[in-house]
């Protein structure tokens, strides 16, 4: 069975637009030699995404994340095993987002371990409303 970390956290304040593009095609290339997939949406400084792939991959692969400098205010939204992947084909989708588009998204996946505590329920609402999102973001 899969699994999926999906996190917000904050940019360090010296981190350029440039940067982040550094990062995603860095990720890009790391995520498709250990088979995770997912996404990240960026803008202003915040971040949320979505990893996926065998747990101990995804596992190293956030906390490495988390001991980066580049990072801040590292904080965890899902953690648990998946049903199925829904960012197959991406190894590191990419999107920059209005604000409003970001707070909508940091609305939507709770921040509370005790709400929709089942993995299937948190795959089939926050999962597939976050690819929606993306996807229909990604269009316009």
């Amino acid at each position: 069975m899969d699994y999926c970390i999906t996190y917000f956290s904050t940019a360090a304040e010296s981190t350029t637009d440039q940067d982040i593009l550094d990062i995603v095609e860095f990720s890009r290339k790391k995520n498709a030699r250990l088979n995770i997939t997912g996404v990240l949406l960026y803008i202003n400084g915040s971040i949320v995404q979505v990893l996926e792939g065998q747990q101990l991959a995804v596992e190293d692969v956030y906390k490495s994340i988390k001991a980066d400098p580049r990072h801040t205010n590292v904080r965890t939204a899902i953690n648990q095993p998946i049903a199925r992947r829904l960012f197959s084909h991406w190894y590191m989708g990419y999107e920059t987002l209005t604000t409003q588009q970001y707070e909508e998204v940091s609305t939507i996946i709770s921040m509370d371990p005790q709400a929709e505590s089942t993995p299937d329920a948190k795959d089939s609402v926050i999962l597939r409303m976050l690819k929606g999102f993306f996807d229909m973001n990604r269009r316009q």
